[in-house]
């Protein structure tokens, strides 16, 4: 019976190799490798066969007998050991073996833990540093192909976040081993490999459990969507946590920030028209700490074609444009989740026939909210005027 051994090789240098991962190398008849750890492992083992990444799983199906698998970091985090053990499972036995990972190291070396951090790789993902940060004390990242951490240090610093603290490790086990600290503007300058582990301490990131409230957004003349309102339309819309979001017509950009709360490792695309709101979400942005909300702006549906493809919608302001707007998003995901509010009646039916036309089956609620305001020694409950929520659910 075949069998094969998935083993976590840590940086690729045989000190970091655990008791276990040097005995499964020693037993097997054959083992493969990328170029670089069958170079640096070949001390422990000549015979270590170098295969390109994409050919490994033909390569080891191909082998009789036992053979051992050396693949970076440890097994269980984003490891290339999921997919290789799908493709052997059905031919013969697999046996993962962890290793020690980048993070491991990094972490010992700085002197802190990653077990109250929020662990990512970006390395030759698309990933979501910029909610991941806005919303977490600390987070840990491998970095590398197109997000090479000085790619990631000048995202930061672009999105207003340098007053973070980054340290990111390098080659990590290697010769050319270098940890290096500062502001993500600082480290924007400097040039870093493939091989990184980057650490973004945010002392002032924004808690998305608290639910925003009016009182907690600068206002201008610019009408602003009521707490309760955005709150129901939140749910409404069921945002994930992964989710790109249009919020169109954002006004204070207050959806906005309740939008990218609840799509925390997203992106929330506020598009406005009209400049004084551009400004007003832009210094709503920094004041509630949701820098993973980006401002377009340009009066919908023109701009929304050089954005990814969204996961759901939010129309708060049309400008007499919701039917282009709808069949625009949903010509871009089929599948795209949509909320329109509304004050008048007829933004109520421009905006249900649109979602008909486009397939949606409709939902209309009629929202009325009472506050209580103090008058005297009394509280009196006073009426805010009714807004619509209508969806389109396919």
């Amino acid at each position: 019976m075949k069998q094969w051994y998935l083993i976590g090789a840590g940086m690729g240098t045989a000190d970091m190799l655990t008791a276990q991962a040097r005995d499964a190398i020693d037993r097997a008849d054959t083992v493969f490798a990328t170029a670089r750890l069958a170079e640096g492992l070949r001390s422990i083992r000549q015979d270590i066969q170098s295969v390109p990444f994409a050919h490994l799983a033909d390569a080891a199906q191909r082998q009789d007998g036992t053979t051992a698998i050396l693949l970076s970091g440890d097994t269980g985090f984003y490891s290339a050991a999921k997919k290789l053990h799908v493709a052997l499972a059905a031919h013969g036995s697999v046996q993962w073996i962890p290793g020690v990972g980048s993070i491991q190291v990094f972490c010992a070396k700085v002197g802190t833990s990653y077990d109250d951090a929020v662990l990512l790789s970006l390395h030759g993902r698309p990933g979501a540093l910029l909610g991941a940060v806005s919303y977490s004390k600390k987070v840990l990242a491998l970095t590398g192909g197109q997000n090479k951490a000085h790619v990631l240090c000048n995202r930061l610093a672009e999105a207003g976040l340098n007053h973070v603290r980054v340290t990111i490790g390098e080659n990590l086990g290697a010769a050319t081993e270098r940890l290096v600290s500062g502001t993500p503007e600082q480290l924007a300058g400097q040039a870093f490999g493939d091989l990184c582990v980057m650490m973004v301490e945010n002392d002032r990131s924004a808690d998305t459990s608290r639910p925003l409230r009016d009182s907690d957004f600068i206002r201008g003349d610019v009408p602003m969507t009521k707490q309760e309102i955005r709150w129901l339309a939140c749910d409404l819309l069921a945002v994930k946590p992964t989710d790109t979001v249009y919020d169109i017509g954002a006004g204070t950009g207050s959806i906005s920030m309740d939008l990218a709360r609840r799509a925390c490792r997203g992106q929330v695309y506020a598009v406005e028209c009209k400049p004084e709101a551009v400004e007003l979400i832009a210094r709503n942005r920094v004041h509630t700490g949701c820098y993973n909300v980006a401002i377009v702006q340009a009066m919908a549906p023109d701009g929304l074609e050089q954005l990814p493809a969204p996961d759901c919608v939010l129309i708060g302001g049309s400008r007499g444009n919701m039917a282009q707007i709808i069949a625009a998003v949903r010509e871009r995901n089929p599948s795209v989740r949509i909320v329109a509010t509304a004050i008048a009646l007829e933004t109520v039916h421009a905006a249900a026939a649109a979602l008909e036309d486009n397939g949606f089956a409709v939902e209309i609620s009629c929202i009325n909210v009472s506050r209580a305001k103090q008058v005297g020694g009394y509280h009196m409950m006073m009426a805010q005027n009714p807004v619509y929520l209508i969806g389109g659910n396919l």
